[in-house]
């Protein structure tokens, strides 16, 4: 049996089969949000400014509150505020579903927001579930093969996602992708909040004159993981747009989506394969070795010059993205206090969606004024800052990890001996 596969059994043996299954259901409506979303409106209004508008509103809500859910399922448990997000959540589309059909265009933006806002957070807090479930039986080194795998799922469930509400598309019920996101949000976010594998609030007893020790955010560690996840996120937002201006400029507009989805394939296969590496690859060297890595996937897609070339230069980017994002969640679950790890986990995944916004506007002024080519010199811009971000943050980060905390932690995250 290799070592990745045994390292993947493992982790199913911890959980149980169905709690993957469960985890992956969980997260497509937040993947499912934004493409449905226009899809409705655009069905309803005939006007792809006011559908982009709501996208927008969509992504905005979920950069803002994920970490305001992350941040209370740390001080009330994943249980209590997983459940409670989950129904606000289908509640805000189907609500978002009535507004848009019934014509009430002022309601459009601010239920859009708030089902942005109100997205449960599988992919962060089940990371945190990792940290705690291999933290409290010692097995701290198995926490990049249990990020390994929660990178696959999220590329794959952004692979389903879209694809899911293009079929659901196919019907001709244009409300048909977000009233589904709703079912599935009940359906399955809320088993999720609920199984086992939550893990407890942790409450610390308080130390005289060192209150909370420990346990405060380290902001300068947290604030350089947030900005590495804001690269990747600009890298994905360019691409994207870049790859629509590059299909339009050959004259293959409808190409576009198939092109940039083979970026999924690749990271998905790339992230699974990161089990491979040995555990005296270090977190923080690994995180440098990737961030390498992903400036020469961005440059690849400088040499995208017909439909075949350009799904090569994506698959190439998409298979130096995965460990570049595995490696800063892998950081985050390794350097997060206990009692902060859901708030880090969140902030790390608005990081992204503010980086998708970021990257993609950016890119599109480029297309307007330098075409394609100037949109694809985006991600490889911003591939460069990332690199410089790694290798000045790669002391510091090294010294976090070998400098113990001022305080007992919760045992689930306590280092093993």
């Amino acid at each position: 049996m290799s070592a990745p596969r045994a390292s993947y059994r493992e982790l199913v043996q911890l959980t149980g089969p169905w709690f993957l299954v469960l985890a992956f259901l969980a997260r497509l409506p937040a993947a499912m949000g934004p493409l449905g979303v226009i899809t409705l409106v655009v069905a309803a209004t005939g006007s792809y400014g006011t559908a982009g508008l709501a996208a927008a509103a969509f992504g905005l809500g979920a950069a803002v509150g994920g970490p305001v859910v992350g941040t209370l399922a740390d001080r009330y448990g994943q249980r209590a505020v997983g459940v409670a997000a989950a129904g606000l959540d289908a509640l805000a589309y189907a609500a978002l579903v009535g507004a848009v059909l019934g014509g009430h265009r002022t309601a459009v933006l601010p239920l859009a927001a708030l089902a942005g806002f109100a997205m449960p957070q599988v992919g962060p807090l089940v990371r945190v579930r990792w940290a705690v479930l291999l933290g409290e039986r010692g097995q701290q080194r198995r926490l990049p093969t249990a990020m390994a795998y929660e990178g696959a799922a999220d590329e794959a469930s952004f692979l389903a996602g879209p694809a899911l509400v293009g079929v659901l598309a196919l019907t001709g019920r244009a409300a048909a992708p977000l009233l589904v996101a709703a079912v599935l949000t009940l359906l399955a976010a809320i088993p999720f909040a609920l199984h086992r594998t939550a893990p407890p609030v942790v409450r610390l007893p308080r130390t005289p004159g060192r209150p909370d020790a420990g346990q405060r955010l380290p902001v300068g560690r947290v604030a350089v993981l947030v900005a590495a996840m804001s690269v990747i996120g600009v890298v994905f937002g360019a691409t994207q747009t870049a790859v629509t201006a590059f299909a339009d400029a050959i004259g293959s507009a409808g190409s576009a989506g198939l092109i940039y989805a083979v970026l999924g394939v690749g990271s998905a296969l790339s992230g699974l394969a990161m089990a491979w590496l040995p555990a005296t690859f270090g977190p923080v060297s690994r995180y440098v070795a990737a961030a390498a890595a992903l400036v020469g996937g961005a440059a690849a897609l400088l040499l995208a010059g017909s439909i075949a070339t350009a799904v090569v230069a994506v698959i190439v980017l998409g298979v130096t993205a995965a460990p570049y994002l595995i490696s800063g969640y892998a950081l985050a679950g390794r350097l997060s206090p206990p009692r902060r790890a859901g708030m880090v986990m969140t902030l790390l995944a608005s990081g992204v969606v503010a980086g998708v916004s970021l990257g993609a506007a950016i890119a599109g002024r480029l297309a307007d004024t330098a075409g394609y080519r100037g949109a694809f010199a985006v991600p490889l811009a911003a591939a460069l800052l990332g690199l410089v971000l790694a290798l000045l943050a790669a002391p510091r980060l090294r010294r976090a990890l070998s400098t113990p905390e001022p305080a007992p932690t919760h045992p689930a995250l306590a280092p093993a001996h």
